[in-house]
């Protein structure tokens, strides 16, 4: 196996089956949630970073690359689960991909994806 600068030795210990439950392992973030929105007429993303106590958006953060964003994002720190981190970069990378191909994008929503197919239902 090979990384990008150096070669890797491969020697697995441990293999373990991801999962993940909406309902038990979510948790609310005390200090801050994300609104992620495409603003097609900008031809740009948005982020809006809210205070959970209070439902107030004190920072936008806006860019055209995904990866911009989250790494903006992650210097300022605003949140206390590193989870949220992978959690902002997911829908990052969902609202880039909508952008550039004319999807409909929705937080928290899979993405139209059968409309690159021609489905319409």
């Amino acid at each position: 196996m090979r990384g990008r600068f150096h070669r890797i030795k491969v020697a697995v210990r441990k293999t373990i089956k991801a999962s993940y439950d909406d309902k038990k392992d979510w948790r609310m973030d005390p200090r801050a949630y994300v609104l992620v929105r495409v603003n097609v007429e900008k031809g740009r993303l948005e982020v809006g970073i809210v205070n959970p106590k209070t439902h107030t958006v004190h920072t936008q953060v806006h860019g055209k690359d995904a990866r911009e964003i989250y790494h903006t994002i992650a210097r300022m720190k605003p949140f206390s689960y590193p989870e949220h981190y992978a959690y902002l970069g997911r829908e990052l990378m969902k609202a880039q991909l909508a952008l550039h191909l004319g999807l409909k994008y929705t937080q928290d929503s899979p993405l139209p994806l059968k409309k690159l197919n021609g489905d319409r239902s």
